[in-house]
């Protein structure tokens, strides 16, 4: 099984080493010890520390996904609770989908108001040439 490093981690997720001391803290990701103390991290804490992530970058708050992190290691007696985390977690990504759609929509039209606009001063001014 590979192991990474911290800093060989950091890199893959474009973060900062303290971010995944800081990650290890709160009981998201536990990852192994050399001997000598380094941290080493299977392709399992990856495949965690992946998932966490893609959860606070979607709006989660830290303590619903240390919740959830928590029911993992509970065991398969919490899969009811983890999928109910999830389904709610969903929800919410599309609510925020929709708001986004609809500040793009408002986006565009003022990209569209500015294209007309330069467009129809650029052709004032080449009239007046």
């Amino acid at each position: 099984m590979e192991k990474y490093s911290i800093s060989q981690v950091a890199e893959k997720f474009g973060l900062e080493p303290h971010t995944l001391r800081f990650y290890e803290k709160e009981g998201i990701v536990s990852p192994g010890r050399t001997p000598s103390g380094i941290r080493t991290y299977t392709e399992e804490d990856v495949s965690q520390l992946e998932t966490a992530l893609c959860l606070k970058s979607t709006g989660m708050p830290l303590k619903e996904i240390k919740r959830y992190f928590q029911l993992v290691q509970e065991g398969d007696a919490t899969l009811d609770q983890r999928l109910e985390i999830f389904t709610s977690h969903r929800e919410r990504v599309i609510e925020g989908i929709a708001v986004m759609e609809k500040y793009l929509q408002k986006i565009d039209h003022k990209i569209s108001w500015y294209q007309g606009f330069v467009a129809k001063k650029k052709g004032e001014n080449q009239e007046n040439i």
